[in-house]
């Protein structure tokens, strides 16, 4: 298969929109608060992960999940749904880079406060589930 003019032209014109897009973050990165909390965030992310990978086999049927329901069965869940806790962290962490990178590039505070609300989440997400998990344990 052979590239057209036109097709050369897209894909140079997505490979300079990367560019743009990576030369923002890594401008963004040079400040320590951006740079602290992102790393922190992703450290977090994947202990997460890790904890939940390495205790997974010997969780029970069911473990308790949604806090904000009544006391019984209607807390549980099955432990496949306690992934959804570094998901929502990662999710989070994608759109506050995401926006901090498009929306509050000119204004830096913005952009710290993002990264730090996704260091927070992120926090309150690997509490929660190592307190899950040495609970049932």
């Amino acid at each position: 298969m052979r590239l057209t003019g036109n097709d050369m032209k897209l894909f140079d014109s997505v490979l300079a929109g990367v560019k743009k897009e990576y030369a923002l973050f890594t401008s963004l990165n040079t400040n320590a608060i951006i740079r602290w909390s992102g790393r922190m965030t992703v450290v977090l992310i994947l202990a997460s992960l890790a904890v939940l990978l390495i205790s997974y086999n010997s969780l029970p049927a069911q473990v308790p999940l949604w806090y904000s329901k009544p006391w019984g069965t209607d807390r549980l869940a099955e432990p496949l749904w306690l992934f959804l806790l570094p998901g929502a962290s990662c999710i989070w962490h994608i759109i506050n880079s995401f926006l901090s990178i498009h929306i509050t590039k000119e204004h830096l505070v913005f952009s710290q406060i993002l990264f730090l609300s996704s260091l927070l989440g992120s926090i309150f997400s690997f509490v929660t589930l190592t307190m899950i998990i040495w609970v049932i344990s």
